[in-house]
């Protein structure tokens, strides 16, 4: 096992309800994820629950120095390896609900999120989509993933209406497979 994803387990084992999947996402998610994002090199790209920082990785490597890369994760564990990792890098440790504190309305081109909404209650889906919906610039894009064994939980099932709701269009890849446990990517425009 990699440091990284020892880490990664291990922050699961001490923070099982903030740390939201026992084994970070495999490559292939993570590039199927990194490239549903459009965005410019001098974009604002935000990162909510990057764990070790698979998808965060690919995104910094497409931002040149006048794009900005932030990100907020809840695990401390996780914090002190992102922030080794990606020096340039905002990294914050932080709730997403509090994304205002750390991006302005209306400037981030692409938020990402590894965040597992399907575990999350109701207002808290709703004080982060808030929180996400706010930061988005006209245009920009909600991307994401979820574990295909929880598509139907009760609580994903709402976070899928929200999104519908919130923003004016919304697509699902496929279940790639080639993940532990296997995973759909989601992706949303704003208006």
């Amino acid at each position: 096992m990699s440091g990284s994803a020892w880490k990664f387990v291990s922050a699961f084992l001490r923070e099982p309800l903030k740390v939201g999947a026992i084994w970070p996402s495999s490559e292939t998610l993570s590039r199927a994820v990194a490239d549903a994002c459009s965005f410019a090199p001098h974009d604002t790209v935000v990162e909510l629950g990057p764990g070790t920082g698979n998808f965060t990785q690919l995104l910094a490597e497409r931002l040149d120095k006048s794009g900005r890369l932030v990100a907020l994760e809840l695990s401390a564990t996780n914090v002190e390896v992102l922030r080794r990792r990606f020096p340039k890098g905002e990294i914050h440790f932080d709730s997403a609900e509090h994304l205002a504190k750390h991006v302005q309305p209306q400037t981030a081109r692409c938020v990402v999120s590894g965040l597992a909404w399907g575990n999350m209650l109701p207002a808290m889906q709703d004080r982060i989509m808030s929180a996400i919906t706010s930061s988005l610039a006209p245009g920009g894009q909600f991307v994401g993933f979820a574990y295909s064994h929880a598509r139907y939980y009760p609580t994903t099932l709402r976070f899928r209406k929200l999104m519908f709701r919130e923003f004016a269009r919304v697509e699902f890849t496929p279940t790639i497979w080639r993940n532990l446990p296997p995973a759909y990517v989601y992706r949303c425009w704003r208006d």
